[in-house]
């Protein structure tokens, strides 16, 4: 008999919950594995042993000096771990387990390797780093997610309205990854669980459906907490070297993504909590040089309870320990940065002409994929280019900018470019006026309606500035 549970976030917690180790309890489960999470589950993992349930951890994230009470604990990051690879995700550790099984059973790893699509989803959705073991199980993981062979995934596709499948990381990370991380926001992850196990077209159909209501629902949510997290953060002290807001009641499923929301608006890391009955919960995002796992460990005595990465994590506190928290986490950060502001610093790879901008150039690009955080996608500058028409603001309330660009000096053919969230600097940048651009290159496939796939080139800038002037538009 096996059977999955998955923890009520909001009711729960994160990790293996007491709640879940008297599931398996009382339904007589003598074996639990977890995934993604279980070092720092102390409490719990005890409850399991004075039960008579074994334990197999399965999870990378950084453990504490001691272990907790557990058959074994399946960790890359544990000091004495002697795996050379040290940034598998959690997904990736559960699959190490099954690699290792196969090979004790003398079982084909050919069935094993067809399970590298969820591998690949979880690196996209994490955020792992895409070095040694990652790049290798991501690229074959994308290979299988284009067999188009798991119900689930193709349903959750069709109700997104997605006409291929992820061709890169990124297309994870934006696509897959957000639609999967909403069951869990909005309602419970048991919902995607439940989808990817679905053999049935029909009901796999419908259960990804109400999975893409959820998602937008999600949307919605975050414009909301986003809109009142900035009105905060304008109000808070621009020297400051943490952006740290509060909100009575904010959705605790969108508070990382506002946190993400807050960098962008001023380059520092942020903090976004949601007070419930006296508690602070919440969620970290950091910027290049801060730690921000260790920046919440020297306020740990003001925690109830932390953990998470060098570049995100999760807390609660007392509400009676917020404004200590507050000063404590600003100078932890401080100390890190040496009293210096954060800026954002775009590392760019190589000054390219128009002309040298193609698919057949980003094919080749395509070469060094599977990029992401450890092998970022390159980023190339354009110079003195224009503007061919009036830019234009798109996406709900104009967040995103849309520019047509060309250069003047030459027969080059137009090219569109988008800018996420860029859409306020619309008024900035004049038709004919020189450019500065900083961007990715991008593959723009889409179907019109009665034709046949389309694909065009397209830039995603990173930076705009004006040619004449030092000053940086975005």
């Amino acid at each position: 008999q096996v059977e999955t549970y998955i923890p009520r976030r909001y009711e729960e917690g994160y990790g293996v919950s007491l709640e879940g180790v008297r599931y398996a309890s009382e339904n007589r489960f003598s074996l639990m594995l977890t995934l993604d999470c279980g070092t720092k589950d102390f409490d719990s993992l005890q409850d399991a042993a004075e039960r008579g349930i074994d334990v197999i951890v399965c999870d990378h994230h950084l453990p504490e000096e001691s272990l907790p009470a557990a058959f074994a604990v399946l960790n890359p990051k544990r000091s004495d771990c002697p795996y050379p690879f040290k940034e598998l995700s959690g997904c990736g550790v559960a699959f190490k387990l099954l690699q290792s099984l196969a090979n004790r059973m003398d079982l084909p790893e050919s069935g094993i390797y067809e399970e590298l699509d969820l591998v690949a989803i979880s690196i996209g959705a994490d955020l792992v780093e895409l070095k040694g073991e990652n790049r290798i199980m991501a690229s074959q993981g994308l290979r299988q997610l284009r067999k188009r062979q798991r119900p689930g995934i193709l349903a959750l596709m069709r109700a997104a309205d997605i006409h291929q499948a992820p061709q890169t990381v990124r297309d994870i990370s934006f696509t897959l990854g957000p639609r999967i991380n909403a069951a869990g926001r909005m309602d419970h992850a048991q919902r995607v669980v439940d989808l990817l196990m679905e053999k049935n077209d029909a009901r796999a159909n419908e259960m990804a459906r109400e999975i893409e209501e959820m998602n937008l629902r999600r949307r919605d949510v975050d414009e909301s907490t986003t809109a009142e997290a900035l009105l905060q953060l304008e109000q808070s002290p621009e020297e400051s070297f943490c952006n740290i807001v509060h909100g009575a009641n904010w959705h605790r499923g969108v508070v990382g993504i506002v946190a993400s929301r807050m960098i962008e608006s001023r380059y520092r890391p942020s903090v976004v909590l949601s007070e419930e009955n006296g508690v602070l919960i919440g969620s970290t995002r950091s910027v290049d040089g801060v730690d921000m796992h260790d920046a919440l460990e020297s306020c740990s005595d003001l925690l109830l309870q932390f953990g998470g990465h060098t570049m995100a994590a999760g807390l609660s506190l007392d509400a009676k320990n917020l404004e200590a928290f507050k000063i404590r986490l600003n100078d932890a950060v401080r100390t890190q940065l040496n009293g210096v502001t954060p800026k954002p610093i775009i590392r760019c790879d190589r000054e390219v002409h128009i002309s040298e901008l193609s698919l057949e150039a980003l094919k080749e690009l395509e070469q060094l994929e599977p990029f992401g955080p450890g092998n970022p996608t390159p980023v190339f500058i354009l110079r003195n280019v224009i503007s061919v028409r009036p830019p234009r603001t798109i996406g709900n309330q104009g967040r995103h900018l849309k520019i047509a660009i060309k250069d003047p000096s030459s027969d080059s053919p137009t090219i569109d470019t988008i800018g996420w969230n860029m859409g306020d600097l619309a008024p900035q940048i004049k038709q004919n006026v020189p450019l500065d651009l900083a961007f990715t290159l991008v593959k723009n496939t889409w179907k019109p309606r009665g034709w046949q796939n389309r694909t065009e080139l397209n830039l995603h800038l990173r930076s705009i500035q004006l040619a004449s002037s030092p000053e940086t538009a975005g």
